[in-house]
């Protein structure tokens, strides 16, 4: 019996833990693995991330450049010749002043009587309206958002003179790009149209 429990026979008896764990490797490699892993699919969310935050900043480039396009283009079609004898507003019997150039600015008399203005200022699409039919204007209110930033803004104006028998039209260009910092490159986008003065330029 004093044999059976010697150190001898006990270490024989007692059963190996070898092949039941991890070695210290096979725990580096599975470490750096996951690693590799998250890194990876880190990126791609990401990338996922900011490619959705483009896709909506660029929607919404396009839903305020349309918007404040459209406000502009009412406007215009609707426009007056002015018959003021001192032209305060578009000049004298001129339907726009500008009237035969290209300009980030445009002046005119609205079908209300009014002079009105659309302009670029800070980065944004402003308008400005008088009380009356003269350059007397009031605080510009902005058509375009915080969010966007307005680059560019041309009136092409052709035929906005008094004799020159043409009917007025004028093509209006806008360039804006998302206002932020978050993205690079930044979502931009360029819009344009061409209108026509539904009222028959009458020349005096």
């Amino acid at each position: 019996m004093k044999g059976l429990f010697s150190p001898k026979n006990f270490s024989k008896q007692t059963p190996s833990n070898n092949g039941k764990g991890f070695t210290l490797i096979e725990m580096l490699v599975a470490i750096g693995i996951f690693s590799v892993l998250i890194v990876v699919l880190s990126g791609i969310f990401l990338s996922s991330m900011k490619s959705q935050t483009h896709i909506i900043y660029t929607q919404y480039l396009v839903d305020n450049t349309n918007s404040a396009l459209d406000s502009i283009s009412r406007y215009l079609r609707m426009a007056q010749k002015d018959f003021d004898p001192a032209g305060a507003c578009a000049g004298i019997k001129n339907n726009f002043n500008p009237f035969d150039t290209s300009s980030s600015t445009i002046t005119f008399l609205d079908y209300k009587g009014f002079c009105h203005q659309f302009l670029l200022e800070d980065g944004k699409i402003k308008e400005k309206v008088s009380e009356d039919n003269t350059a007397n204007f009031g605080e510009a209110q902005d058509l375009t958002s915080d969010k966007i930033k307005v680059t560019n803004l041309k009136f092409n104006v052709l035929g906005g003179a008094n004799g020159d028998n043409l009917q007025p039209r004028i093509t209006i260009l806008i360039g804006a790009e998302a206002n932020t910092n978050s993205l690079n490159p930044l979502p931009k986008i360029n819009v344009q149209t061409t209108i026509s003065q539904r009222n028959l330029d009458k020349e005096i």
